[in-house]
């Protein structure tokens, strides 16, 4: 089969371009009709001459949780992978995905490992997919395998959407607050300014620094954007610096609260990282290289990665990882008694719906303190003003 470029459009009337996989042009426009999107123009053979390449698209992000999703069940129903493929081609509607899909066909064609052609596109994949797919590959049992696969991304997404949610209300609440401090400066200062201006008198201390603060809000308003922003390229590009990098991260392991949260959000995922692939039949040593790979912070990191050499000695996992001083106890326990059972993958989920359930709480006790102390900070700001305002007028009553 061949790949054919259309310009098309669906029942929205939205125009998009797509790339579909099929015998012929004819053939290729009857498989874009199926699929309820109107041909527009033809413009021409699509190709993709090496593995990966072209596979991304401007403002395009390949969806690596839907693009589990599609397959999994087709696999599960024991459709040929192939098969599978070219049905999930068939059914998504952005050009990205349908060239991803169409590129990982070619290569089955060609006698490449599903494994081998994930791997090769390693921009698109995670790592953790590669291995899982090619344990499962191994083992002879690529559906279940894929199966713990999509559970997992799944319920990494309802996490990160928890988190997400969980800020709503907090962002809402500080955006406020700078809406009514803007107000209060830009509008209601500058007004009675311009009343006290007309009487001629000097202002105490406090009222000659809100007008001042006043003034420099309107005049020079810009300088907080562009402030904010250099700050932020600044910080991007000291985190390119590796010393700088460790020891950010090194330090936010010791700050109250934000450094829990850094810590159960890592542990969390790297237990569940672990616990996927040793169910999948990875080796133990790769299982905890590829884990560590998933912590976002270096010290943790090299932490867990530094363990290689005491389990290539025989260590147990549990002791192993008791050398390292930000592994907790329970988890070191957890893994004891696994080990003991012969349930380590068992253990090590049940440690990371601890620590996922230990971060929500978290979570809620941070913002449910957030929130009544921006509302407090936002109250003393406008005291502050209606104070200064309040000193002016008195002083102008008392020289009446």
């Amino acid at each position: 089969m061949s790949l054919y470029r259309f310009k098309t459009s669906d029942s929205t009337g939205s125009i998009n371009e797509l790339l579909v996989e099929g015998d012929s042009q004819a053939d290729a426009t009857r498989r874009l009709q199926q699929r309820g999107m109107i041909p527009l123009e033809f413009l021409g053979e699509g190709s993709l001459s090496a593995p990966g390449q072209g596979l991304t698209g401007f403002g395009q992000r390949f969806d690596i949780i839907d693009f589990t999703d599609r397959l999994v069940p087709l696999i599960e129903a024991n459709i040929p992978l192939e098969r599978a493929l070219s049905i999930v081609g068939e059914g998504v509607d952005d050009n990205l995905t349908s060239r991803v899909v169409a590129d990982l066909r070619r290569g089955l064609h060609e006698g490449k490992k599903f494994s081998e052609l994930i791997r090769d596109r390693g921009r698109l994949f995670p790592r953790l997919f590669a291995s899982v797919v090619e344990a499962g590959e191994e083992a002879g049992a690529l559906p279940a395998v894929m199966g713990e696969l999509r559970r997992f991304l799944n319920d990494t997404r309802e996490f990160q959407a928890y988190l997400i949610s969980a800020l709503i209300y907090p962002v809402f609440v500080l955006s406020a607050s700078m809406v009514v401090l803007t107000i209060l400066m830009w509008v209601i200062v500058p007004r009675f300014a311009a009343v006290l201006a007309s009487t001629g008198r000097t202002l105490p201390a406090s009222t000659r620094l809100l007008l001042g603060a006043s003034d420099f809000c309107r005049d020079f308003w810009w300088c907080l954007p562009v402030g904010v922003a250099l700050l932020v390229l600044f910080l991007l590009q000291l985190r390119k610096d590796g010393r700088f990098r460790n020891a950010y991260d090194d330090t936010i392991l010791s700050v109250p609260l934000v450094g829990k949260m850094v810590l159960l959000t890592n542990l969390a995922r790297m237990s569940r990282t672990m616990a996927i692939l040793m169910r999948s039949g990875v080796h133990l040593l790769d299982t905890v290289a590829i884990a560590s790979r998933v912590i976002q912070n270096n010290t943790l990191r090299q932490s867990v990665a530094g363990m290689a050499g005491e389990l290539r000695q025989g260590q147990r996992l549990s002791h192993a990882l008791g050398h390292s001083r930000f592994i907790p106890p329970f988890m070191l326990r957890m893994l004891a008694v696994g080990e003991e059972t012969g349930a380590v993958e068992t253990m090590l989920d049940r440690v990371a719906d601890r620590y996922e359930s230990d971060l929500k709480r978290l979570v809620r006790r941070t913002l449910s303190l957030f929130e009544p102390c921006v509302i407090i900070c936002l109250g003393l700001m406008v005291a502050a003003v209606v104070l200064a305002m309040f000193f002016a007028i008195m002083d102008m009553e008392g020289g009446l």
